[in-house]
């Protein structure tokens, strides 16, 4: 009996211990333009200066091979105990491996057993490298830093929410395609900064959308989507600034003579300012609200048209032509189809408030 009981008690077998392992929380993939890859990483360390008082560190190293795989061995080769990706929270890759093959950079990752799924992956115009590597004075650890600037952005509606591990199964299915946040370094004081999204067909990076067109795109998908925005409308052609909530989404297609998609979009929004101090009656609320739907009508348009150009189908137009449309969906090549299919935004504003001055 105590035999038995003792295979029963055999369930560390596995255990990694802290004080044997290094955490990597902030990873940069980087495509040189020699073709191998540079894997540069953070690690935080917890040095102690003096009796009973301690700082956190956070060493940056660089690791480079001709995979993904060997240059974290060589990496390895640095580091003076294993390293471990468990508490990885931001993965960046940048622009040139994103262009070649995306998939290419995420296998290793995908391969590690103990990868967390609640990580932010990002594409970086420069080098990866550059970002893991920034010194933000207000924050001791870059993975805090950075998690915290996706997380805030996804919240503001100014690029959309993202699931890490269902990018890959993005990639192999036909009539959706991923669209991922660009983020950049800054001169001003070792900042970072959201600059638009990347837009993916398959596996490869085709082409991006700036800040503005990156929060019409959030408005366009079926999440959820909230935020602030600023626009020239208002009296005296001042800029005013509304705070919005999408209260509507839905999308029709219709398969007649051209394939249709129509996206028709309600937005409650509150006016948050008016600087020029004019009383707003109702006349002049509702110029408003048509001067608004003009605007972001036609920013909406210019979205869908970068879109296809890309060849990124991030709206999931596809998938529900593959669930409303079986038969014609099996008669389509839509990689080439996607490009011509007339897609409509139909975006209508309700101003609910107006300020407390009125």
């Amino acid at each position: 009996m105590l035999l038995s009981l003792a295979l029963l008690l055999s369930g560390c077998w596995d255990q990694r211990q802290l004080k044997n392992i290094r955490m990597v929380q902030t990873v940069g993939v980087d495509l040189l333009e020699d073709h191998k890859v540079r894997l540069s990483v953070s690690i935080p360390t917890i040095k102690i200066a003096i009796e009973n008082q301690s700082n956190v560190v956070t060493p940056k190293v660089s690791g480079e091979g001709h995979s993904v795989q060997e240059a974290s061995l060589q990496l390895q080769k640095m580091i003076s105990q294993h390293m471990d990706l468990r508490e990885t929270r931001v993965l960046l890759v940048n622009k040139a491996f994103a262009v070649k093959n995306m998939y290419e950079t995420l296998d290793y990752f995908y391969r590690e057993a103990q990868f967390p799924i609640s990580i932010f992956v990002a594409i970086t115009d420069g080098q990866a490298r550059d970002v893991v590597e920034l010194e933000v004075e207000d924050r001791s650890l870059i993975s805090e830093y950075l998690y915290d600037l996706l997380k805030s952005n996804e919240e503001d509606g100014v690029i959309p929410e993202e699931s890490p591990f269902l990018i890959s199964s993005i990639m192999m299915t036909p009539g959706f395609d991923n669209v991922l946040p660009v983020i950049d370094a800054t001169h001003q004081k070792e900042r970072a900064k959201i600059t638009g999204l990347a837009l993916f067909h398959g596996k490869q990076m085709t082409g991006r959308l700036d800040s503005n067109h990156s929060r019409t795109f959030v408005m366009l998908t079926r999440h959820m989507s909230y935020g602030t925005m600023t626009e020239q409308i208002g009296p005296e052609q001042s800029y005013l600034t509304f705070s919005y909530k999408r209260a509507k989404h839905k999308v029709k297609i219709t398969i007649k003579d051209q394939i249709t998609a129509d996206i028709f979009i309600t937005l409650n929004c509150f006016l948050v300012d008016n600087p020029t101090g004019t009383l707003l009656n109702k006349i002049m609320i509702a110029d408003i609200s048509r001067s608004l739907e003009k605007v972001l009508s036609t920013r909406a348009e210019k979205t869908i048209r970068q879109l296809q150009q890309a060849n990124c189908d991030g709206l999931g137009i596809g998938l529900q032509m593959k669930a409303l449309h079986q038969k014609t969906w099996k008669t389509l090549d839509w990689n080439k189809e996607y490009s011509e299919i007339n897609i409509k935004p139909h975006i209508k504003v309700k101003i609910k408030n107006h300020g407390l001055l009125n």
